[in-house]
């Protein structure tokens, strides 16, 4: 069967199955993966894009959940981060994440 899909990294969000029905609700094929999934088993899967879940840490944790080393460049498909996701993917290109006043 060949079909798109998208794969979300769950990151302890608990809207996870919410993001996972919204993008089934349009037709898109998805699967639920724990976090460290490797770039490379996602990559097998071909998948037309990685969403990257929200959950309770936060990436200036020192033991916050983290994707593999070398993820963002292993994967070439967009990668969608949805609240500590798109924390995690803005520290792990550069950015910096700091608390608001």
């Amino acid at each position: 069967m060949n079909h798109e899909t998208i794969i979300i990294l769950d990151f302890g969000s608990q809207y996870t199955q919410l993001i996972a029905r919204r993008v089934r609700e349009q037709g898109v094929y998805c699967e639920i993966h724990p976090f460290h999934l490797s770039a490379d088993a996602i990559a097998a899967k071909r998948p037309m894009g990685v969403i990257l879940s929200g959950g309770p840490s936060s990436v200036t944790d020192e033991d916050a959940p983290r994707v593999e080393e070398g993820f963002y460049q292993k994967l070439n498909v967009p990668i969608l981060g949805i609240c500590y996701g798109m924390q995690l993917v803005a520290v792990d290109l550069g950015g910096a994440i700091r608390t608001s006043l």
